[in-house]
Parts: structure tokens; sequence; C-alpha cells
């Protein structure tokens, strides 16, 4: 399932720099449905009505613009999906999982 989350209430401060994601069990770069490299880029989400500002990863196509840390970004067509698979053990995982088709520099208010 995939569901879209309006950022109109929440922001995002990048805390690092983006890592490549890569197929699992490789040093291979992932790509998306269209040939593009994934990146996972690091935020600490503000906004969010949680006590304490969440810290994740947002996966994001490249290339990607220039970012620093400590700057406020916006995402496209930001989205949260939730996952599930077995494990080496047989044992079921779940999560979820924020994508965005894009990302850029976020004007100062």
């Amino acid at each position: 399932m995939k569901l879209p989350i309006d950022q109109q209430r929440i922001s995002a401060l990048v805390t690092g720099e983006p890592r490549p994601v890569l197929v699992y069990g490789s040093t291979e770069q992932r790509l998306d449905k269209n040939g593009n490299p994934l990146f996972k880029v690091p935020v600490l989400l503000s906004g969010t009505a949680d006590v304490v500002d969440p810290t994740t990863t947002i996966t994001v196509p490249g290339p990607l613009p220039a970012v620093a840390k400590g700057q406020l970004i916006e995402f496209e067509n930001l989205t949260i999906s939730t996952w599930t698979m077995r494990d080496a053990n047989g044992r079921e995982r779940h999560g979820v999982t924020l994508r965005a088709d894009g990302m850029r520099s976020r004007p100062e208010d």
C-alpha cells in the first residue's frame, strides 16, 4: 500500500550525506523503474506532533541536487509504503518506507 504524505505541516532537515541504496548482498547500486540510481537521504522531520522529532531516511532517485547538512528540503510526491518479507530464518518482517520522486531546497519562509 502506498499513501501520499501532505508536507504542508512538516519540515525536513538534512542530517547527513545521501547514501546509495545497494542491491542486497552486493555493492551494486539499486535503480528505480526509470533506471535512475536510488539514494537514502537522512532527515529530521519536525511538525509531526511527536514529542521528539523523528529521524529517518527517505529514498529518492538521482541525480540529487547538492544539499548540505542542516539544510531544509522539500520532497516531490512523498509517500509512505508498507512492506513484508521473510528473512533467512523464515520469520516474517514488516516495516514502512518513505519514498519521493525528487527533492529540492526549501525556500526560506
